[in-house]
């Protein structure tokens, strides 16, 4: 009898083997390395797509302001309700920019772009047709609230669409969207009076139309918030508001909001009132230093693509300010000096911007709170517009330009502190993101099959 123990059957090749996955995988792979650069290409063209909106969204800042002369004429307005029309963005930004960002997290960012656009575009096509004052400001009101729900959209499908390695780059270059756009509009000044403001404001009804229809097109998809009560929505804002980081922010740019609008408020009357400038020339080169902070707000990206940390750049701008107001407002230079100076103040000033806005995805609480975040932030940058320039006029008014440096230097110094609690808060959401990163790499190892396996079962 044959008692040979008989050998388990096994096959003589297994389907599995190396050079038969790898012959099977193969157009996998090289499809999906073809497709890499392509999705790359469309990241970018996106990424510009949604700045260059924010662009066109702030040049209706700008054109207010170039264009509020020949509607004076044409609509016989007093100096009131022309104040009113070039501050309406800003007032509804003091109100309602952290209420606006939750709608705009429970709209979704995309649902907000392009509805917010079509919102702008709705307001210019009633406002080129304008019979009176009241319907012109209520055509800006609309304009308002598509403004808004653009601008604190974008940030969130920014933060959302590029990696973790490129987000503060390109969350800082989206910073510069509202002085470029009103830049914009500077240069187009001198066509104004052959064209008119109606048609102006048609022509930027055009513009705004046209970015709707190729955001509908090609913006990316996000997710929108689970829909809730009025109860979750305040409590929501109450959460946004009490979390530290989300303050530090909002203190920051309220900060920097105060010395940007105080200095170029004051710029032209210190000019023409205590250096005897001329009221054209004292304009243009406060246009002049205007420019340079364009330059900032690109630079501060630059910076923080090479390594320069955030709050770094913030710290340097509060620094530089409280510095630089003594000499300002000090009657220690001529006024080419004065000039020059407010010119270096308004570009090192435009690395804070640029630095906050980066810090936002940071400092909030997750990704569905960025747009409330930056809507808190927008709201203290809108409270500083009305506060600097109104604080610093009465204080100057009562004590003369040379003790302006006593209410300006203050200001910076509060955010100079802001930047240093800022570098503690940013180093522990760096460590806590670093841990969670390496926790995740740890229990999904790549080609771990069996540990994979074991996690499953």
């Amino acid at each position: 009898m044959n008692t040979r123990r008989k050998e388990p059957w096994t096959p003589r090749f297994s389907m599995a083997t190396p050079n038969m996955t790898a012959t099977i995988t193969a157009p996998v792979r090289h499809l999906t390395s073809s497709m890499a650069p392509r999705r790359a290409r469309a990241g970018k063209l996106q990424v510009l797509l949604l700045i260059g909106s924010g662009v066109v969204a702030a040049a209706q800042v700008g054109k207010a302001i170039i264009a509020v002369p020949m509607i004076r004429s044409d609509l016989a307005l007093g100096l009131d309700l022309a104040g009113l029309i070039i501050a309406t963005f800003a007032t509804l930004g003091a109100t309602t920019g952290i209420a606006a960002g939750l709608v705009v997290s429970r709209l979704g960012a995309r649902r907000s772009l392009v509805g917010g656009m079509w919102v702008i575009t709705l307001g210019n096509a009633i406002g080129a047709c304008a019979l009176d004052e009241f319907v012109l400001l209520a055509a800006r009101i609309i304009e308002g609230v598509g403004f808004l729900a653009v601008v604190l959209a974008i940030p969130s499908a920014l933060a959302q669409l590029v990696t973790r390695e490129k987000r503060d780059f390109v969350m800082a270059a989206w910073s510069a969207y509202m002085p470029i756009g009103i830049m914009l509009m500077l240069l187009v000044a001198p066509l104004l009076p052959t064209i008119g403001w109606r048609n102006f404001w048609l022509a930027n009804a055009l513009a705004t139309g046209s970015c709707a229809i190729l955001l509908a097109i090609h913006a990316p998809a996000t997710p929108a918030a689970a829909h809730a009560g009025t109860a979750r929505f305040f409590a929501d804002a109450l959460a946004i508001v009490q979390q530290p980081s989300c303050l530090l922010l909002a203190f920051a740019f309220f900060a920097y909001s105060c010395q940007i609008f105080s200095l170029v408020f004051a710029l032209p009357l210190l000019l023409t009132s205590a250096h005897g400038m001329s009221l054209g020339a004292a304009g243009l080169l406060t246009a002049m230093v205007l420019a340079v902070s364009a330059i900032g707000h690109l630079s501060s990206s630059l910076l923080l693509r090479v390594g320069v940390p955030i709050w770094v750049n913030v710290a340097t701008t509060f620094g530089f300010f409280a510095l630089s107001c003594i000499a300002v407002y000090g009657d220690l230079l001529p006024p080419q000096g004065i000039s020059i100076l407010a010119a270096l103040a308004l570009g090192v000033g435009g690395l804070a911007p640029g630095a906050i806005y980066a810090a936002a995805p940071h400092a909030a609480p997750g990704p569905s709170a960025v747009p409330p975040t930056i809507g808190l932030v927008q709201q203290a940058s809108s409270l500083g517009q009305f506060a600097g320039p109104a604080s610093l006029g009465l204080w100057v008014e009562h004590f003369g330009w040379q003790a302006a440096p006593a209410i300006v230097a203050p200001a910076a110094l509060v955010g100079l502190a802001c930047a240093f609690a800022l570098r503690r808060i940013l180093t522990t959401a760096e460590q806590r993101g670093r841990r969670e990163r390496q926790e995740a790499n740890r229990l999904w190892r790549p080609g771990d099959q069996a540990h994979r396996m074991k996690e499953i079962r």
